[in-house]
């Protein structure tokens, strides 16, 4: 990998970092049930709010936007919270891996270029003629 490569990886993972970040407070207030409920403190709205369904997208957009708790957002952003974790720890296996290869240096001589690794393996056709 070349220097400009090297460079460009630290930004991309920067700015993934960035994100993590910042999303990170609101899928936990959506997983933890801690949505503003707009509803009516005295209870008068309880009934209203029963009656709503917990598994279509289109009511838990109208709960998420009316400031609601719903169900299927709670379930969706617990399961990218774990998502985001382990994104997160993706990115720090890549890290700690790229900086042992940086510590580890080349490995081969100088006057060779390194053959890159494959899964594949050629191999030699030999078509006898009939």
């Amino acid at each position: 990998m070349t220097e400009e490569h090297t460079e460009l990886v630290a930004e991309l993972r920067a700015l993934a970092e960035t994100v993590l970040d910042r999303l990170d407070p609101i899928l936990e207030k959506a997983a933890a049930g801690a949505v503003k409920d707009n509803a009516d403190p005295t209870g008068s709205d309880a009934e209203s709010n029963s009656s709503v369904c917990s598994w279509c997208p289109l009511c838990a957009l109208a709960a998420l936007i009316r400031g609601e708790q719903h169900d299927l957002v709670t379930h969706v952003a617990a399961q990218a919270s774990i998502f985001l974790a382990e994104l997160r720890d993706a990115l720090e296996a890549h890290a700690a891996q790229a900086a042992q290869a940086a510590d580890d240096g080349p490995t081969s001589t100088p006057g060779e270029a390194a053959a890159p690794a494959s899964p594949f393996v050629p191999i030699d056709v030999t078509i006898k003629g009939s």
